[in-house]
């Protein structure tokens, strides 16, 4: 797989036997300010069980929180995730980073889960 930011929190990993971690992906720009703007790539290889979290900083940004903390947290959160249900498995992280709360920004969140060739 190959991956490119423009900005984004940074996708989380999650390999079963391996842990779950965010990826290292260098940002580039943000989307609609350089029409000739480059983005670097990141390659990952898939292998089956291979799940990755990508989601907006809407959904982990808490003003007074910092970031990072954030992210460890929702790492956190989908290392002890149930991944049977992909439904339920994103309804418990959009619990778990506050959807009690108003949020101030979009939220996305996108997870794939690599089950390996049928």
């Amino acid at each position: 797989m190959t991956l490119a930011s423009a900005g984004h929190p940074p996708p989380i990993m999650r390999l079963p036997g391996s842990g779950t971690r965010p990826l290292e992906v260098p940002p580039g720009p943000v989307l609609g300010i350089d029409a000739d703007a480059d983005f670097p790539v990141t390659e990952v290889p898939l292998r089956p069980g291979f799940m990755l979290t990508c989601c907006t900083d809407g959904l982990i940004e808490t003003p007074g929180v910092d970031l990072d903390d954030s992210i460890a947290a929702l790492t956190g959160h989908l290392a002890q995730a149930d991944d049977s249900d992909l439904d339920a498995l994103i309804d418990t992280l959009v619990a778990a980073t506050g959807a009690h709360r108003q949020r101030t920004d979009d939220v996305a969140l996108l997870v794939l889960h690599f089950l390996g060739q049928r």
